[in-house]
């Protein structure tokens, strides 16, 4: 079986059914403006999170023009229509695929209740999206962080009665680590419903909202947002707490783990020599055997490196990720890419391609 983990939704096109609120959060529904139609779509709403310049900087629905790359612009119908969405991923040979929105923030950064009812529209939209098409796309269920209080109980929601398979782990989420005691309560859900939590990545935060540029801020974004949620889940302690805890990394690569497992290692050498004063009393094990235990990340089919991150961390800690439609995904040739390497073996590869997914979502 051939599992997309890592793919997205055009729901901006649609905010204003997406995010259709009712009662005392009804008067933030999105409203559109004007005729514009995908790209060009336009509405008026206050639910973006983040620095407004960076925000500004990061949006690039110009890569999406027709008149920059036809086939790729046209390739967006996917990202709403379920149905061209089929057609594409057979052409990948993929027969399972994650889904997770573009807009990720909207639903799980905003705060109190107002994120929590906008966690709840997403959820249940996306669940009607994909109605006649569940032995195929697989949505992800968002958790409301800006709200951590009720973050366990929309994911037991979102599993028990809609059926998804894993919950979203935000990467980044303002002043709060992911060590933050706030979040327990969702760790120990996750654990005990036995569903992975997938870490994918914005490109907002303190050390990234100051550069000027789509360009940069999209190479810093991915890796810093999802290295200070490894940072926080190894050193601060939660996978020693929750040890049975699955955390899956998005859109690094799989090479970007290397480097923090050895530098990790690298100082607790010295840090558990002075445990309570360095903090390293919170975890047991090097760093490194929690992330070959309780980690998982996304690869792309022509790393160069993935051969050493299969040796250091595990084949069967790796998946398959298109991030279809997205301008930077290699779609239609992602399956082919990784099945056609010399440097992998073919046992790897079958791991790589979808067994390890399959095992992740219990499938």
């Amino acid at each position: 079986m051939i599992i997309d983990l890592d793919s997205h939704l055009r729901e901006g096109y649609l905010l204003d059914e997406v995010y259709r609120l009712e009662g005392p959060y009804a008067r933030y529904t999105p409203v559109k403006a004007g005729n514009g139609r995908h790209h060009q779509t336009r509405f008026i709403h206050a639910l973006e999170i983040g620095d407004p310049r960076a925000r500004v900087c990061f949006k690039h629905p110009y890569m999406y023009d027709p008149t920059f790359d036809p086939e790729l612009a046209e390739r967006q119908a996917g990202g709403y229509d379920m149905e061209r969405r089929r057609e594409d991923v057979r052409k990948e040979g993929i027969e399972k695929q994650v889904i997770f929105p573009t807009g990720i923030g909207i639903p799980t950064r905003n705060v109190g209740g107002l994120g929590v009812a906008l966690c709840r529209a997403y959820n249940d939209w996306v669940r009607n999206l994909v109605r006649g098409y569940e032995d195929l796309f697989l949505p992800v269920a968002m958790a409301p962080a800006g709200c951590p209080d009720e973050m366990a109980s929309e994911l037991r929601r979102c599993i028990t009665e809609l059926g998804m398979k894993a919950g979203h782990l935000v990467a980044y989420c303002g002043p709060r680590n992911l060590d933050d005691p706030v979040f327990y309560p969702y760790y120990e859900s996750a654990q005990e419903l036995g569903v992975p939590l997938f870490c994918h990545p914005n490109s907002d935060g303190d050390l990234t909202d100051r550069f000027d540029s789509f360009f940069k801020l999209h190479v810093l974004g991915r890796p810093l947002n999802c290295t200070a949620a490894l940072v926080a889940l190894v050193l601060g302690g939660i996978l020693e707490k929750f040890p049975r805890l699955k955390v899956v990394f998005f859109e690094c690569s799989a090479e970007w783990i290397l480097y923090w497992m050895h530098r990790m290692d690298d100082d607790y050498e010295w840090a558990r020599k002075l445990p309570t004063l360095t903090g390293a009393d919170r975890i047991t094990m090097p760093p490194s055997a929690y992330v070959k235990r309780n980690c998982y990340v996304t690869c792309e089919a022509d790393e160069t490196l993935l051969p050493v991150a299969i040796r250091e961390i595990g084949a069967d800690h790796i998946c398959l990720a298109t991030d279809y439609p997205h301008f930077d995904s290699e779609y239609p040739h992602t399956v082919a890419g990784i099945a056609k390497r010399s440097d992998v073996t073919s046992r790897d590869k079958r791991l790589i391609l979808g067994e390890n997914a399959a095992r992740l979502l219990g499938l």
